[in-house]
């Protein structure tokens, strides 16, 4: 499997003849990045694979040699291929622990190399917090464990009990392909021989040894290789590339040295060299223990406040920025308030005017009331001089209000010799 490969498994041997097709699974499940700490989430990535061969292929084979990984990462891999409708069969190449363990009994038919070793454990993780948040913890890794027994009792025969108390009882418990065999975890040991058979003294490592045994040596040393940059730039120190055939552990200074008379010299050149080939012996790690001893205990050659200068020096440009961005979020937070007042007062204003329309058409509407009473008294203002008004759109003539009781008023006015007030004079 190609150590640049980003993922954590390989697909290849593809047979379209026969409708086969191999799945490589190894090192961790899923992969880690090694810049951030952090599990790469390509799970999800794997079942769509997977979907997709099995549209293709009617014998899918799971080749694993891996120390584990992520029961959360893992579970949806465990579930899909032994939930698959298709022929799968699962290879010990050398060791499945842990959830490569789990993930080898996912076949349908469960096979191991004749050198491969098979690892059952409890559940296992890694954090911090108080008490509460520890016991929480627990009770998730105690509910894992119950999935684990679970899936190991089914493909054994042995009641769930029995798997607790044989293999989920807070042990590694490594077992050679015969005693998987025996104990119905696996369905065959083949004729072949993994090429990259776990150490000799494996049931003697802790798990997290065991991990970093199988971590790709690419990562270790690129990793490596990081760590030993950051700390050259941040003492400002120099290294030259090509490592000494050779190299002499550096002599101790005099003992009527001074302190600090060869400082410019500390540049820790054979260290560095040694470090860059990437691949140790015992004599070049001595080697370099000798030259940092140089700079050590009675050999010390920086005080504390040289130390600490150096320290605030790597530290200011970091702290620049830091106030900067500080001071950026306060003019941000200070605009942002800006706008929410401003925000308030074109609220308030619109309420404002909103009150003022209501005003304005109440008024309106009481104004008209008033017209339309008007126009029904029949009653001439005074600023008219006698004379009608300009008529009003709507508005009756006077002839409609002269009734039938007008008209006898006028006749016995006549009658009594009073004149017509209504007839105009000629």
């Amino acid at each position: 499997m190609s150590k640049t490969n980003p993922l954590f498994y390989e697909i290849t041997n593809k047979s379209t003849a026969n409708k086969t097709v191999d799945i490589l699974m190894y090192g961790a499940i899923p992969s880690w990045d090694q810049d951030t700490w952090k599990i790469k989430n390509t799970a999800d990535k794997f079942v769509r694979d997977f979907k997709a061969l099995e549209k293709e292929y009617d014998r899918i084979n799971i080749r694993i040699n891996s120390p584990g990984g992520s029961l959360y990462h893992g579970f949806p891999i465990f579930n899909a291929v032994i939930n698959s409708k298709k022929e799968i069969h699962t290879y010990n190449d050398g060791l499945a622990a842990s959830m490569g363990g789990l993930l080898l009994l996912a076949g349908k038919t469960v096979h191991s190399a004749q050198n491969g070793m098979l690892m059952i454990h409890n559940a296992m993780s890694w954090g911090g917090g108080n008490a509460d948040q520890l016991r929480e913890m627990a009770k998730v890794l105690d509910k894992y464990d119950e999935l684990i027994a679970n899936k190991l009792a089914k493909k054994t025969g042995m009641t769930k009990e029995e798997v607790m108390d044989s293999y989920l009882n807070y042990k590694d418990h490594y077992l050679t392909p015969e005693e998987a065999l025996e104990e119905k975890f696996i369905d065959e040991i083949d004729d072949y021989e993994a090429e990259e058979a776990p150490p000799a003294n494996i049931a003697n490592m802790n798990h997290e040894e065991v991990m970093a045994f199988y971590r790709p040596k690419d990562e270790d040393k690129s990793f490596f290789n990081r760590v030993t940059e950051h700390v050259r730039k941040t003492l400002n120190l120099s290294s030259s590339h090509g490592a000494p055939k050779h190299p002499n552990p550096p002599a101790p200074p005099a003992k009527n040295q001074s302190p600090n008379s060869n400082q410019d010299h500390m540049d820790f050149k054979d260290s560095l060299e040694l470090l860059n080939k990437g691949e140790l012996t015992a004599e070049d790690i001595a080697a370099v223990k000798a030259e940092i001893q140089q700079f050590t205990g009675a050999n010390e050659r920086f005080t504390s406040d040289e130390v600490q200068a150096k320290v605030d020096d790597a530290v200011k440009p970091v702290q620049a920025q830091v106030d900067t961005l500080t001071n950026e979020k306060g003019t941000l937070e200070t605009e942002v308030s800006n706008l929410k007042t401003e925000k308030d007062n074109l609220a308030k204003t619109v309420n404002d005017l909103k009150g003022e329309k209501t005003t304005l058409e109440t008024e309106n509407n009481g104004l008209k009331l008033d017209i339309e009473a008007y126009r029904k008294s029949g009653v001439k203002p005074t600023n008219t001089k006698g004379k009608d008004p300009e008529k009003i759109e709507g508005e009756e003539s006077p002839e409609n209000y002269f009734s039938e009781t007008d008209k006898e008023v006028r006749n016995l006015r006549k009658q009594m010799g009073y004149p017509d007030k209504s007839e105009k004079a000629d």
